[in-house]
């Protein structure tokens, strides 16, 4: 089963540090400047979107699992399609479907497409073209901003036969980056460059398919900031509003992360309602680790942050679809490849140890032997709920 890259590269180097700690500060809803980002495409009402609200989730990153995790693997993907999970993510770079200047290897995305399609899910494919580390381009355009024309066109040529494929396996949304925000205000104009890049591409899809819908995943920390530049121009000129969105948020002290309340998740939610305006919401990542020796979390409190999320999605009919981070725990060996980026890093152990900690808990099934934790009878009740 392989719904998502099992290459550690497609994870964002700052999306796990960020899973781990999440954000810091919550601010009032007052505190965010007043836009209203308003639904202003066909597309941007989900159209080819089969159901009004659902779950889905990645497998995860490991390349290879015990014998007896593969068999709860397995048990738990057919488990949760028996109750109605009919959505899936699929993550993909441009450098692999762009093998050489507009040379392509349509094989390797149609072949993911068509095994999703198998599964009855409907795909949310993102091709991250600028991801947390920057920007993710085909070697010969490396160098050159997001606002060159070199480098639009070339986007939107990949996007000519990307965009059929897509709609004839059945998928319903793009993403074309991911948590860019990040570097928003610390790198020059990097903000103007996406915009520009966001506008014209999503015009170029549109004139392929207008029911497609196109959108950038923002991280949740931009919810808590109100000195980043260009997000809300940004997300104008999005169909939908997608984010990431984690149950824990960062403090001062180690282990750097704490578990939300019911009540930090809940006005957490209402915070990126009011920012995404009229516009329908997508999840891209949904997750809380569950480890309890450093990160004081457990399996109740992973429990009761899905419960939590899902009782507001369930009210709100705006948040239409959410995939979680992910089924199965990282294993020993992919955690410490990860890690390894930050060997020489002026960097607390502490910090490195709380997320390792938090890789090998994020999932609803244990890496070593499969079992299931307490979150996964509540994420199958409510796929259960919205079928």
């Amino acid at each position: 089963m392989s719904f998502e890259s099992n290459r550690i590269k497609s994870i964002s180097i700052l999306c796990i540090p960020l899973m781990v700690l999440s954000f810091v500060g919550i601010t009032s809803c007052d505190d965010i400047e007043e836009v209203i980002p308003i639904i202003d495409s066909t597309a941007g009402q989900l159209p080819l979107l089969k159901k009004e609200k659902d779950v889905g989730m990645i497998i995860g990153f490991n390349s290879s699992h015990p014998e007896s995790t593969i068999d709860s693997i397995d048990a738990r993907w057919e488990e949760a399609k028996s109750l109605g999970m009919s959505v899936g993510r699929l993550q993909i770079d441009w450098e692999e479907l762009e093998t050489s200047a507009n040379v392509y290897d349509k094989s390797v995305l149609e072949s993911q497409l068509a095994e999703m399609q198998e599964q009855n899910l409907q795909t949310f494919l993102l091709i991250s073209a600028y991801d947390s580390e920057g920007p993710l381009l085909p070697q010969d355009l490396e160098g050159l901003s997001f606002d060159e024309p070199a480098v639009i066109d070339r986007f939107n040529q990949l996007m000519d036969w990307v965009i059929p494929m897509l709609v004839e396996y059945e998928g319903y949304l793009i993403s074309i980056t991911n948590e860019a925000d990040n570097n928003f205000g610390e790198i020059p104009n990097l903000h103007e460059d996406i915009l520009e890049f966001v506008r014209n591409v999503r015009q170029h899809i549109h004139s392929i398919n207008k029911n497609i819908a196109v959108t950038v995943t923002f991280a949740e920390g931009s919810l808590a900031s109100n000195n980043k530049p260009g997000i809300k121009e940004i997300l104008q000129e999005c169909d939908v509003a997608c984010w990431n969105f984690y149950g824990s948020k960062a403090t001062l002290l180690p282990p750097f992360t704490k578990v939300k309340t019911r009540n930090q998740v809940r006005r957490d939610i209402q915070k990126m309602l009011q920012f995404s305006g009229e516009k329908n919401i997508i999840i891209q990542e949904l997750g809380l680790h569950a480890g309890e020796n450093i990160l004081n979390s457990s399996e109740e409190l992973q429990q009761r942050f899905f419960e939590t999320f899902f009782q507001e999605m369930n009210a709100e009919p705006r948040i239409k679809t959410a995939n979680i981070f992910q089924l199965v725990d990282w294993s020993p060996d992919v955690i410490d490849f990860y890690l390894q980026v930050f060997e020489g890093e002026d960097i607390q152990e502490i910090y490195v140890e709380a997320l390792g900690e938090s890789l090998a808990t994020i999932g609803l099934i244990h890496y070593e032997d499969g079992r299931r934790k307490l979150a996964w009878n509540e994420v199958t009740k409510w796929i259960e709920e919205f079928n």
